[in-house]
């Protein structure tokens, strides 16, 4: 058997080499359709069929958006029943659908209705399980007339568990005016969360034009110097019933002996 030289196997190594070179080109070219020649994978079979499944789930994503916002803009210029219907079809959406993109525009389209069923709608969206979905309500919560949306947006800023929703509450609240929208940030003036707090004393400044930055202990001064009732960020304790009873301590004459005691009776409150 002859012995193959040295030039014969190098010879050899540059065609496999040469071999191995073309036929990674031909499956990137031919079989990744992800990849930076993704159109050649117009020629695989399995290629294709990923497209059409992925073209029917964004012509499903375009079309339900189109079917929401054409059902607000005709709500929009019609009557107040309308509206009601709007809201009620976006809110089956929220409750319902399985696409969170779905859900979540249904959400910022309810801002667009003011009825009773978007309020409601939008309350129930600020329960939700998802935080993103309870963001979203918040903004469109903001776009609602004070009366409905600010309590709703207090009880978020204090209750909520989630640190970024609170922080979405506390700027949406900035987007008022008024002592109501001061007085319903202001709770959270003393949160242990300093993002929190700093949220807060921005949405105030907004509010307010008063140009007092991040001095939490200026802020608190001015809250209970210019509102009516006196803010405290903790709240103030309950009232008890024994509030509405005269004291039990003994009381002195005008000769300065105790008086004997006396069952309690009721005060008017």
């Amino acid at each position: 058997m002859p012995i193959k030289s040295a030039s014969q196997t190098k010879n050899n190594v540059a065609t496999y080499a040469i071999l191995a070179a073309s036929l990674g080109l031909c499956v990137g070219l031919t079989g990744c359709a992800e990849g930076k020649l993704w159109r050649t994978g117009q020629y695989v079979p399995w290629a294709q069929n990923k497209w059409i499944e992925e073209e029917k789930i964004a012509d499903t994503l375009f079309v339900k958006k189109r079917e929401m916002r054409e059902k607000v803009e005709y709500a929009i210029n019609g009557t107040q029943q309308d509206q009601q219907r709007a809201a009620n079809f976006l809110a089956e959406i929220i409750r319902r659908d399985s696409i969170l993109l779905h859900r979540i525009y249904a959400v910022q389209l309810l801002g667009q209705l003011d009825c009773p069923a978007s309020l409601k709608a939008l309350q129930e969206a600020t329960e939700d399980s998802n935080s993103e979905i309870r963001i979203a309500a918040i903004g469109s919560l903001e776009k609602l007339p004070a009366d409905e949306s600010l309590p709703r947006l207090q009880e978020i800023l204090m209750d909520d568990s989630n640190a970024d929703v609170r922080l979405a509450a506390a700027r949406s609240i900035g987007e008022f005016s008024g002592e109501r929208a001061i007085t319903a940030v202001a709770v959270a003036l003393d949160d242990q969360d300093p993002a929190l707090q700093r949220r807060v004393m921005q949405s105030l400044e907004k509010i307010t034009g008063e140009p007092l930055g991040m001095n939490q202990i200026a802020w608190e001064k001015y809250v209970k110097a210019t509102t009516s009732d006196s803010i405290s960020p903790k709240g103030q304790p309950n009232s008890t019933i024994d509030d509405y009873f005269e004291p039990d301590e003994p009381v002195r004459s005008s000769d300065n002996s105790f008086q004997p005691k006396v069952e309690k009776s009721w005060k008017s409150p």
